[in-house]
């Protein structure tokens, strides 16, 4: 009866503790934006956004993102997963900018194009993500980070699974836009 009795306190006792630091909640409702060097799992990669600034690109405008990256999965992932899970957002302003996913290149090898991360080898990289329309650039100061966590689905066909953003956040780091 003593044991039964205990249990329920420990577990009220959880509850509240979890209630008072808003537990349940999602992660970007709870946390706000975090500082650069953050680093953001979405149990499928890690992330680490450190800064960001406004370039030209072979296709005009873009915004490069500098990040530290790295597959924590155990097969190669497409670069096309983190455009899939990530989120950018001009502030202030709230302008979002819309698809296409960014373009990854390594720092140790600037010129070249990566389509896939390897598992278990991080690197150091950059994310150029267009900007198809520079009129929100004049007023931006920040780049808005969010990464949503991976969450695998059953695919039809051969049966490969897919991995899609889910509703949860990972989290959110503002960057100040350099070159604004």
């Amino acid at each position: 009866m003593r044991l039964a009795s205990a249990t329920v306190l420990v577990a009220v006792a959880g509850l509240l503790a979890v209630a008072a630091f808003d537990g349940f909640e999602r992660a970007d409702t709870r946390t706000g934006s975090l500082d650069p060097g953050t680093e953001l799992n979405t149990f499928r990669y890690r992330v680490t956004p450190l800064a960001a600034q406004v370039a030209q690109g072979d296709s005009g405008t873009e915004i490069r993102v500098r990040v530290d990256v790295e597959n924590t999965d155990s097969e190669p992932m497409p670069v096309s997963h983190i455009g899939h899970t990530t989120r950018f957002v001009l502030e202030p302003g709230g302008t979002a900018l819309p698809p296409p996913a960014p373009v990854l290149s390594l720092v140790r090898y600037p010129e070249g194009r990566v389509t896939s991360l390897q598992p278990h080898m991080p690197e150091e990289a950059v994310l150029s993500v267009p900007v198809e329309d520079t009129g929100g650039l004049a007023a931006a100061t920040d780049l808005v980070m969010t990464v949503h966590r991976s969450e695998r689905i059953s695919a039809s066909g051969d049966g490969a699974p897919l991995w899609v953003r889910g509703a949860l956040v990972a989290g959110s780091v503002t960057l100040s836009l350099e070159g604004s």
